[in-house]
Formats: C-alpha cells, structure tokens, sequence
C-alpha cells in the first residue's frame, strides 16, 4: 500500500511543490540495536522490498540506508549484495552510528527527523506522521485509484450485456438436479455415527 501511495499521491504533490518531477524516494532503515544473529532477517526485509520496488515499481527507489549497521554487518552485506540486482545495490548505502553527515547531504534537515540528525519533529513523531506536500491542498490531488466514476469523467467504460451473446444453454428449470437429498432414514444413520477418534 505505501509503494501505491508513492506513486500517487505523494511523488506528483512532491513534484508539484518542486516545480520539477520527481520519481524517487529515500528510505532509511534504522539498524540501532540489531545484532548479527539478526542480519539474516534485514537481509530477508531488504530482498523482499528490492524484489518488490524492481519488479512493480522499477526505478522508485533512489536510495535505501541502513543506518546504525551493527560491526561486521557490512562484511556480510559485502558477501549478500552478490544475491540482489547489482542496480539496486548501488542504491543501498550502509552507514554506521557517524551517517549524519551523509544522510543531510541527501535530506534536508526540515525533512530529516530530529532522532536522525535533521530538525523535522512531527506530532506524534516522524515515523507515524503522514506529513508532507500530499496533505496541502495547494499540491494534493485525490489520486486517481480514489476518484469516483464521476470524478473519472466521461472515460467511464460501458458496461456490456451478455445475455443475447452468450445465452445459456439449458433453461435451469429444465436442467436434471444436481444431487437428491439422502433417504431420511440414512440421514438419521450418518447424524448417529460415533464421531471418529
């Protein structure tokens, strides 16, 4: 669901604030406090979304950060990485505790929240918050996979009657039944059966 939203409404009220188009996102994946008996399972996470971005929604991703990557983890990452398509690897950036400097290079600090070295502090903090251009209604537009059929105008596709194309074959009270009830008695045999160990 948040990759549809992406793509619409999110990327075109961006573009719209922008005044340019913009077609990536940056995502950071937050590591602080994953051991490396837990890479297999970030491993798993990442392949599953870069599988996911390449294969229905090829080229959103712009960048991924793994931020706060425990010792070793980019060692293993090194060995991993062979796995995933070498496109997508190079827009995954392993960083340690020191990514601030990094991550402002690519965020603004208005956009960064405060835990990760920008100065963005939403209510209810950055994580859950829905803030951004989408939400202005001087850049939002309702997305087209919520417009009414009114909305949609005119292009509304006519909706076809089958009946005379393909009309059926047997009239269904001519038709020969499917199953006939079991005689009562043997209705009452199968309801007094001993239920089966």
């Amino acid at each position: 669901v948040e990759y549809e939203k992406v793509g619409d409404p999110r990327l075109p009220a961006c573009s719209r604030k922008a005044g340019a188009l913009l077609e990536t996102c940056c995502t950071i994946m937050d590591l602080k406090g994953v051991g490396l008996s837990k890479v297999s399972s970030v491993y798993g996470y990442v392949k599953q979304a870069s599988a996911m971005s390449q294969n229905y929604y090829p080229e959103r991703l712009g960048r991924l950060y793994l931020i706060n990557a425990p010792w070793g983890f980019s060692t293993v990452f090194g060995v991993v990485k062979g796995w995933l398509d070498p496109i997508t690897v190079e827009k995954i950036h392993v960083l340690g505790s020191g990514y601030q400097k990094e991550l402002l290079a690519q965020v603004p600090a208005e956009n960064l929240p405060k835990i990760f070295g920008g100065t963005c502090e939403c209510s209810g903090g950055c994580a859950l918050s829905d803030e951004g251009p989408w939400t202005d209604p001087q850049w939002a537009k309702p997305p087209k996979w919520l417009q009414s059929d009114k909305a949609a105008g005119e292009n509304k596709a006519e909706t076809i009657n089958n009946e005379n194309v393909n009309p059926a074959t047997i009239d269904s009270a001519q038709a020969p039944v499917a199953a006939v009830p079991a005689p009562e008695a043997a209705a009452d045999e199968i309801k007094a059966a001993p239920a089966a160990p």
